[in-house]
C-alpha cells in the first residue's frame, strides 16, 4: 500500500519487535512507540494511516482506561488515523468500549498473525480514501472477507446491546449459544 504507515504505541519491546517483523514487510511501514507521551507528537510528526493502541501501559494495569483515553484524545484530532486496539487483557465489554469510542477493530494479544495481517490491510484501505481528501467508500466493503464481515457484525451487534449477550443474540438472529460460538471463533 502506497503512502501508507502505521505507528504502533505499546510499552512491551518484544510485542513491538514482534509486529515490525510481521507487518514492515506484508502491510506497510512499522514504527514502534513504547511511552505514552510519544504518541502525540509522532502522529504530528508521522502522520500515519493505521495506529496500533495497546490499551495498557505499566506494570499491573489491567482495565484498558488508559488505553481507552488515548483512542479518545487521538479520535478528537482532525483527520485522525484509524485506530486498531490491541491488549492481552481482552473482554467483551473492553471490546465494546473501545468500538464505541472509534476504534475499528479489536486485537488480543498474543494474536494470529493472519488476522491481523488482514485487519492491518483492512483498516488502511479505509485510512486511504480519507488520507486522499476523498470520502470513505462503501464499495470497499464486499471485498472483506465472509469472516471478517461475520466479526464486525457480532461485534456491532454487542456494541448496539451495550455487551448484554442475549440482546445481541437476539438482534442477530441467534441463540446465546451460537452467539457464544461465534465470539470464541472471532476471539472476543
Amino acid at each position: 500500500m502506497t503512502d501508507a504507515s502505521i505507528l504502533l504505541l505499546d510499552d512491551d519491546p518484544d510485542v513491538g519487535l514482534a509486529a515490525q517483523l510481521l507487518l514492515q514487510r506484508r502491510v506497510a511501514p512499522l514504527t514502534c512507540l513504547r511511552r505514552p507521551a510519544e504518541l502525540t507528537p509522532a502522529l504530528d510528526r508521522l502522520k500515519p494511516a493505521l495506529l496500533l493502541l495497546d490499551l495498557n501501559f505499566g506494570p499491573g494495569r489491567t482495565d484498558g482506561e488508559q488505553g481507552l483515553r488515548l483512542l479518545a484524545e487521538v479520535q478528537a484530532r482532525p483527520q485522525p488515523p484509524v485506530v486498531v486496539v490491541m491488549t492481552a487483557y481482552a473482554d467483551i465489554d473492553l471490546a465494546v468500549q473501545a468500538l464505541k469510542r472509534g476504534a475499528f477493530d479489536f486485537i488480543t494479544k498474543p494474536w494470529d498473525n493472519v488476522r491481523l495481517i488482514a485487519t492491518c490491510r483492512e483498516a488502511l484501505q479505509r485510512a486511504l480514501p480519507a488520507l486522499a481528501g476523498e470520502p470513505a467508500s462503501t464499495a470497499l466493503e464486499p471485498s472483506r472477507s465472509l469472516a471478517a464481515q461475520e466479526r464486525a457484525a457480532v461485534l456491532a451487534a454487542m456494541a448496539e446491546a451495550e455487551g448484554n449477550l442475549s440482546a445481541a443474540a437476539r438482534l442477530l438472529g441467534l441463540s446465546r449459544a451460537a452467539l457464544y460460538r461465534r465470539l470464541d471463533k472471532h476471539g472476543l
